[in-house]
């Protein structure tokens, strides 16, 4: 008997140790991974994983988040390495990283040095203060990181800062988007041929200076050109991924429009950036304006795409300051800050890739978008204005004297206006039924989609348009406010927005992806503090030893005889 157990127990520990080996074997050329957290948020989409095993070489990851760090941004660091741990599983490790902390030299001139060095490189300071024994310090720290490939460099910052929101939604909100930081870093740093961009004039657009921070960045990532729309024949958009319409001031004929629309009906994407209204805040003389209406003649062909630009301007109870004149102290002016409704703050509150998370958007004499409905197309409003707005249809007459006015809220009752669509689908063109046969014959025309297209329509010119000095032509950051000395979320969105009319690898969809904050209580931490601490430290030993007299029974049962 005792013979039969003792062989019995040899071959259950042979056979265990054979399926270890077998397991290990197996797993050597099947990969996978399991997630079990319910957001699933140590799980890489389908876009990431498919760029990661098409890498050729290492890409490597200097990330400058290392030292001694509060608990919220400890996590936003374990978040960030485990994340390129996923990176670079499925690259068959051509994900290689390094944290460094660019504080950890002692002397103060090559810490200066360092980040100085960082701050030309593309990563931005963030003041920290840090709690101590004695008191606060203040820490500056580079919550980014410099990625690296073939000499090529890009920097990916890894704070999402958002004004208004507590420092741990912020940092929550941070650790939801690094996936498609670190995705998108590693796609602009690794692409050999970047996608073609256009950027269309010849109707008063914009000019290079006004979009000059902008196109800055988008020089990193995509081929930027400048077309002149008059000047070029249908086929020469048809190489573009996008085009760029950035507030044009005069009309569009019909040869312009044909051209634009050829290139939707063939798939194309188009940001229009339009302006209804004239109105310009350097236009005002003796604090006075009358808007009327921009007359770019393409009323019709938006229209028949699904979207209506009204002729109207919004008053929002979520404005921005400007600064006026209240006085003078010994000759000399002084001015105050007060509300501007003509200058909206965007609030965004979709959850659409394009503006999720997105903080504050500084708008400047905006008008109200209407969509109809079409066959074959789905239309997503992206922005909006807040729950107090007020719309005067255009012409409108403004007056810097409606600034000491205080407005009445009842009269703000046209809530959530749109300001900003996305359009996807398959449309009709606008010159359907309009040519005769012999243009017909002379050109070629398509009359409805040969393959989806998508557009992205803004009712504000300004939201694109950067802050230049008029002396020096000093360029300033595009959302920069040089009243309020604040930076908006203005370049963001309109990389957001390019971004999605561009990929097709679905990849900028991660920017949807969701992680909830699940915080303590901290009123039931402090009040049942005791209660689990011996939950935690009592319960286990007591498992640990009832375990160890239940086998202790049951294996002198089975061998007592």
């Amino acid at each position: 008997m005792k013979r039969t157990l003792k062989q019995q127990a040899i071959f259950e520990f042979i056979v265990f140790i054979i399926s270890i080996v077998l397991f290990n074997i197996i797993a050597a050329f099947v990969f996978t991974r399991i997630d079990f957290t319910k957001e699933e948020r140590f799980s890489l989409s389908d876009a990431s994983k498919n760029m990661a095993k098409e890498l050729d070489d290492v890409v490597l990851f200097k990330i400058y988040l290392d030292g001694d760090f509060p608990a919220g941004f400890k996590r936003l660091r374990t978040a960030t390495k485990e994340l390129l741990d996923e990176f670079r599983a499925y690259s068959g490790g051509n994900i290689q990283y390094e944290f460094i902390n660019p504080s950890a030299n002692p002397d103060p001139k090559i810490r200066r040095d360092i980040f100085e060095q960082l701050s030309s490189q593309g990563l931005e300071p963030t003041n920290l203060q840090v709690q101590e024994e004695d008191g606060s310090t203040q820490k500056i720290i580079f919550p980014g990181a410099l990625v690296s490939f073939a000499g090529r460099q890009v920097a990916l910052p890894l704070l999402q800062g958002q004004a208004g929101l507590a420092p741990e939604e912020v940092l929550n909100n941070s650790v939801q988007n690094l996936e498609y930081g670190i995705a998108s870093a590693i796609r602009n740093v690794t692409s050999v041929e970047k996608p073609m961009l256009a950027v269309l004039f010849g109707h008063g657009e914009l000019d290079t200076l006004q979009m000059g921070d902008i196109l800055a960045d988008f020089r990193q990532m995509y081929n930027v050109r400048l077309i002149s729309l008059p000047r070029s024949i249908p086929e020469d958009l048809t190489r573009f991924k996008a085009v760029i319409i950035a507030k044009p001031q005069t009309a569009f004929d019909e040869k312009d429009k044909f051209k634009l629309d050829q290139y939707l009906m063939n798939g194309g994407r188009i940001l229009w950036v339009l302006d209804a209204l004239n109105a310009e805040m350097d236009s005002m003389y003796e604090g006075n304006l009358l808007a009327f209406s921009k007359e770019l003649n393409l009323d019709d062909q938006l229209f028949t795409y699904g979207i209506r630009l009204n002729q109207d301007l919004v008053q929002d109870l979520n404005c921005l300051p400007i600064p006026i004149i209240t006085g003078r102290i010994e000759g000399k002016p002084q001015q105050q800050l007060l509300p501007w409704l003509y200058f909206p703050l965007i609030i965004p509150e979709s959850n659409h890739p394009v503006v999720n998370n997105l903080d504050g958007i500084k708008g400047e004499f905006v008008s109200t978008i209407d969509t109809f409905k079409k066959e074959g197309i789905r239309t997503t409003v992206l922005l909006h204005t807040s729950a107090y707005t007020k719309v005067l249809k255009g012409p409108v007459r403004i007056s810097l004297s409606m600034l000491g006015v205080q407005p009445n809220p009842e009269q703000f009752n046209k809530s959530k206006q749109p300001i900003a669509i996305l359009s996807e689908g398959n449309y009709t063109s606008v010159f359907a039924n309009r040519l005769t046969p012999s243009a017909l014959a002379q050109i070629k025309f398509t009359d409805k989609s040969t393959k989806p297209g998508k557009m992205i329509v803004i009712s504000d010119g300004d939201i694109i348009k950067n802050y230049v000095t008029k002396n020096d032509s000093l360029i300033y950051p595009l959302g920069y406010d040089r009243f309020t000395n604040q930076t908006f979320a203005n370049k963001k969105f309109i990389q957001n927005a390019v971004d999605y009319l561009i990929d097709d690898s679905g990849l900028i969809s991660v920017r949807s992806k969701e992680i909830k904050l699940r915080l303590l209580d901290k009123s039931k931490v402090k009040a049942q503090k005791l209660k689990w601490q011996l939950i935690n430290m009592v319960l286990p030993i007591l498992s640990v030893i009832l375990f160890g007299m239940l086998y202790y029974r049951i294996r002198k049962r089975k061998y007592a005889a």
